[in-house]
């Protein structure tokens, strides 16, 4: 097998690239220790064995660390290792074996999102970012109704009051309504809301 690229993922990887496709990542001690270089030639087998050893329990590693910090869904997992450049096999098998062992559980991710984000975040807003993640449409319907969810009229109006004084909030009128309905609220509530708040001084 040829070695065609060796490129630096961070400043401690590197990924390898045999026969111009992608290996995987090696830290600078394997790329030594294989004795890897552009240009050279290394034995498929030894390789194939290196891979073997190595990539999976170095995966698993990376994904449980990442996990330790906070809740983490299996797209994170997933986009995390693929950025280390690890191949669909090795993300495969580690996602298998974090969710067999409860490590990642994306419906109990998509109940943490929601108590988390639902004070200041609307529903629909919630609900784009969990779908971004691939979160199922089951599980996010499922996390809402595990989760009491507060009046979004409350939510509005400390919004609007948050993003402008009451003094100044005729003229900015549009302004305001533009930011809320982009946060996913309806666009009658924010008028009746901004309403309410006029008429109260």
């Amino acid at each position: 097998m040829l070695v065609t690229d060796i490129k630096k993922i961070d400043d401690k990887r590197s990924c390898l690239y045999l026969d111009y496709e992608a290996f995987g990542p090696l830290y600078a001690s394997d790329i030594r220790r294989l004795k890897l270089t552009v240009g050279s030639e290394t034995d498929a087998e030894k390789m194939q064995q290196f891979r073997s050893e190595y990539f999976f329990k170095r995966a698993m590693n990376k994904a449980v660390t990442a996990i330790k910090y906070s809740e983490k869904c299996e797209y994170d997992i997933r986009q995390k290792l693929k950025e280390l450049c690890y191949d669909e096999e090795v993300i495969d098998t580690t996602l298998d074996k974090l969710k067999k062992y409860k490590y990642i559980d994306d419906a109990r991710y998509a109940s943490v999102y929601v108590r988390s984000h639902i004070q200041r975040k609307s529903r629909r807003e919630i609900t784009f970012a969990l779908s971004s993640k691939k979160i199922l449409n089951e599980w996010i319907e499922q996390a809402f109704e595990e989760n009491q969810l507060p009046d979004e009229r409350e939510i509005v109006e400390k919004l609007i009051r948050k993003k402008c004084p009451v003094s100044e909030l005729s003229d900015k009128r549009e302004k305001v309504t533009a930011f809320l309905v982009r946060k996913g609220y309806s666009y009658r509530l924010v008028a009746s809301c901004i309403s309410e708040i006029l008429e109260m001084g």
